[in-house]
């Protein structure tokens, strides 16, 4: 296990489903993000694929289309309304599952929007997370919904959602150990397995056969 030790802020969990998404992309792929507000990652992506659709709740966050990116405005729950069924090889989405507020019509309509043979690359904070397990410890559990966040997930809860949905293949892999959050980042990349319960965030593999 190699330990990282930064002074500045980095997105250990983007790099992550980003090196993720690399293994999965190619050249001629049609890729969807959901929640695509920041345009830099979605460059990122933009630049592996043919063709890139960003899909945006808020419309006052959805940027200006640009290069091989168009972006629409839309909701995860209703994704089939906005994206043709079946159209999609790769989709990817950041930190946004744990907003929506049925999270299981979401990823059916990931399902229905998915091309067979497609997958798609998700992450979210986990609940029990290291840093957030010591401050419950001390100040007890966090009730939900808090702030924009209906719900966060346990490797459990996340294996019972999917086991619900109409996928039939798929991976949870805990990632990132360690602190990871404010001015200091001492982490993992990889998780012990006798640690997985404090992983820092799940990174979910969908694959539609």
């Amino acid at each position: 296990m190699k330990f990282c030790y930064l002074s500045h802020k980095i997105y250990s969990d983007w790099l992550s489903l980003l090196q993720s998404y690399k293994k999965y992309v190619t050249a001629d792929a049609t890729v969807l993000e959901i929640g695509s507000s920041t345009v830099a990652r979605t460059r990122d992506l933009s630049r592996l694929c043919h063709r890139m659709i960003g899909v945006e709740l808020f419309p006052d966050r959805k940027p200006d289309d640009f290069d091989n990116v168009t972006y629409l405005s839309g909701d995860w729950q209703n994704l089939s309304k906005c994206i043709t069924p079946e159209s999609i090889d790769i989709a990817v989405s950041s930190h946004v599952i744990e907003h929506v507020p049925d999270d299981l019509k979401a990823i059916d309509e990931l399902y229905t929007v998915l091309k067979s043979g497609g997958v798609a690359v998700l992450n979210t904070p986990n609940r029990t997370r290291l840093i957030r397990s010591v401050i419950e410890f001390f100040t007890g559990e966090r009730k939900f919904p808090m702030g924009e966040h209906q719900r966060e997930y346990t490797e459990k809860d996340m294996l019972q959602l999917l086991d619900a949905s109409r996928f039939r293949k798929y991976r949870v892999i805990p990632i990132v150990f360690g602190i990871h959050g404010g001015p200091v980042h001492l982490y993992s990349e990889s998780v012990p397995h006798y640690f997985r319960k404090f992983a820092g965030f799940l990174e979910i593999h969908l694959f539609k056969e």
